[in-house]
């Protein structure tokens, strides 16, 4: 099985087109390689608004992906609280984030995206975590974002994943015991300390202060957790760069360098698992200039509405 990693896409339907001509690059090339599956780690857009969604669920429906089998995906801080791109934003995002609902949020990521958690075992009421089986996988998808706190979480950029979410994800894994297929946990967050390499060109005093902010806590009682879940491999983004590294015979992957971290290059993280076997490696692709013609159009609005959302439920 071929699996692309990508993530932090952070399309936006009114800012940083250049996002949306990076994505649609990355996934013109995943598109003709021959990729089974396509995971996204998070912060899918920037703002977590409707427009933004709708950008994003088009975007992958023009490259038919919006089905169980082709795309997986988790949820991000910027899908959940957004972030800042005016000067003004840094006035009104504590506002924002404290005027949030973020079990409405998770839920509306979910219904924009609801094709991809179908068939998926989850935890019903906040979906997730959830378990999807694939051909050679286990693919269990987490969410670490932490609640918005004035102290604790100033900059809504901080993670958690609590003991009661590995309990859930290990109860759905029982379902599973006797399978031999791999174990492939996704989350945002990363396990490691910042290189210092996720400097993006042009970032702002505010995105230079939130990258000192962007913890998961407890790493070390959740990496445990993850071991005794018997999972191999760790996807994630949130870090806006490419590193492998292992943490307690643990394989971790960030892609959050897929469109962002880099001036030049887009990258995503090629997983292949093969007779018990996973192996995996960067492809670097150009970045694509405003000549560069793209294969896909994209037309908007699709429409959903929010009176729906607000019902949904996938079980």
């Amino acid at each position: 099985m071929k699996i692309a990693h990508i993530s932090d896409l952070h399309l936006d339907a009114v800012n940083k087109k250049e996002n949306l001509r990076n994505t649609l690059h990355l996934l013109e090339y995943i598109n003709s390689n021959n990729f089974d599956h396509v995971i996204v780690s998070g912060d899918i857009t920037e703002n977590g608004d409707s427009a933004s969604f709708e950008l994003a669920r088009s975007t992958f429906q023009k490259f038919g992906l919006l089905h169980k089998d082709k795309l997986s995906l988790t949820i991000g801080n910027h899908d959940i609280y957004g972030g800042v791109f005016y000067a003004e934003d840094v006035l009104n995002f504590p506002g924002k984030c404290r005027r949030t609902n973020y079990y409405q949020k998770v839920r509306e990521f979910a219904y924009y995206f609801r094709e991809t958690f179908y068939s998926s075992l989850q935890n019903n009421e906040y979906i997730f975590p959830y378990v999807k089986e694939l051909d050679e996988i286990l693919l269990c998808g987490v969410n670490s974002i932490a609640f918005y706190s004035s102290l604790k979480n100033p900059f809504a950029s901080n993670g958690k994943i609590s003991s009661s979410n590995t309990t859930r994800l290990g109860r759905i894994l029982e379902t599973y015991r006797e399978s031999r297929k791999k174990r492939i946990i996704v989350s945002h967050h990363h396990f490691n300390k910042s290189s210092g390499e996720d400097t993006v060109s042009g970032s702002t005093i505010w995105q230079a202060i939130e990258r000192q902010t962007m913890k998961l806590r407890n790493k070390k009682k959740i990496i445990k957790q993850i071991s005794e879940l018997k999972a191999e491999l760790v996807l994630h983004g949130h870090l806006h760069e490419n590193r492998e590294y292992t943490r307690k015979g643990i394989k971790f992957l960030n892609c959050g360098g897929a469109v962002l971290g880099d001036d030049k290059f887009l990258k995503l993280n090629e997983i292949n698992v093969s007779n018990s076997t996973i192996s995996n490696q960067i492809i670097t692709l150009v970045k694509p200039n405003t000549a560069t013609p793209l294969q896909k159009e994209l037309h908007f609005p699709i429409g959903l509405k929010k009176e729906n959302i607000s019902q949904f439920c996938l079980n």
